[in-house]
């Protein structure tokens, strides 16, 4: 039974509906299943490591890819997806191991960008750049990876420049407007920065109604949205938090508006989308605090 494909028919239809709505963990309820019948199933490890990593468990992640290296050693796209796991679980120099053993031209790119950014987060600046210049020049990503180490180095005009070449390249993305906006909270101009922000809000309440933003402010009770995927595209929670951020220090720098800039940077916690306190983050924790 080695290698065993998953079933036709409504079985798989019931998976791959649950991954493309999103609904990862119904997906790896299944899938369990079929892996638990079959542990060396090609397709059932595959479409869990998928689920895991879209979940951010990517210690289960880096376990399925590591069993379909064992199972496919000649298939050069789960050791990247492996060596992408050991990373984004925080095993920086098992990642590293793993991204050599990819071999194939094809992956090339990814895999310098994976060295990039595994240095990039160890503080290794000069080796991150340095894996970053036998890059495609011309890849959005590569630009969006040179700014955030312009970022990190305290070149936040730079890195700004960047951010807007790539959002130029790839049209708008909340997560790069987000990095613009912290650019100019950086250069303390924060009426750049509350604009960029306005526009992410505004986006993100236009394309996402569900998610209820505001509804805090207005006194409307509603239920909790989590911490979904949609809610980490949005970029709100960020936005929102950098907003009271930047409201804040204005009510520090000028006095005279001390009442109307508290007020703001209240309403810009109290207009995130609504969540449990067990699913806040420690920034908008530290927020609520400073702010009550």
């Amino acid at each position: 039974m080695d290698n065993q494909t998953l079933p036709t028919g409504h079985y798989t239809s019931t998976i791959y509906t649950a991954i493309k709505e999103q609904r990862y963990q119904d997906a790896i309820d299944i899938l369990q299943i079929e892996y638990q019948n079959f542990p060396r199933s090609r397709a059932a490890l595959s479409l869990l490591g998928y689920c895991y990593y879209r979940i951010n468990d990517f210690a289960q992640a880096a376990q399925c890819y590591e069993q379909l290296v064992s199972i496919c050693p000649d298939v050069e796209e789960y050791k990247l997806y492996y060596a992408q796991s050991l990373y984004k679980s925080g095993l920086y120099a098992d990642a590293l191991k793993a991204a050599i053993r990819v071999e194939s031209e094809q992956y090339q790119q990814r895999v310098l960008m994976l060295q990039s950014i595994v240095k990039y987060d160890q503080d290794e600046l000069p080796a991150s750049k340095g894996y970053l210049d036998q890059c495609q020049g011309d890849d959005p990503d590569v630009v969006i990876n040179y700014a955030a180490i312009a970022f990190k180095e305290g070149n936040y005009v730079d890195a700004r420049n960047q951010y807007n070449e790539a959002l130029n390249t790839m049209g708008y993305q909340a997560d790069l407007a987000y990095n613009v906006a912290l650019c100019y909270y950086k250069e303390k101009q924060y009426g750049p920065a509350l604009r960029t922000i306005a526009e992410i809000i505004d986006k993100g309440i236009r394309n996402h109604p569900e998610l209820s933003v505001g509804s805090g402010t207005d006194g409307i009770d509603v239920r909790s949205v989590g911490n979904s995927a949609v809610l980490k595209e949005t970029c709100l929670i960020e936005a929102l938090n950098l907003k009271a951020a930047i409201e804040y220090e204005m009510k520090s720098t000028e006095p005279a508006k001390v009442a109307t800039e508290a007020t703001a940077a209240k309403e810009a916690l109290t207009d995130m989308p609504p969540r449990l306190e067990s699913e806040l983050d420690p920034v908008t924790l530290h927020n609520q605090v400073r702010h009550r």
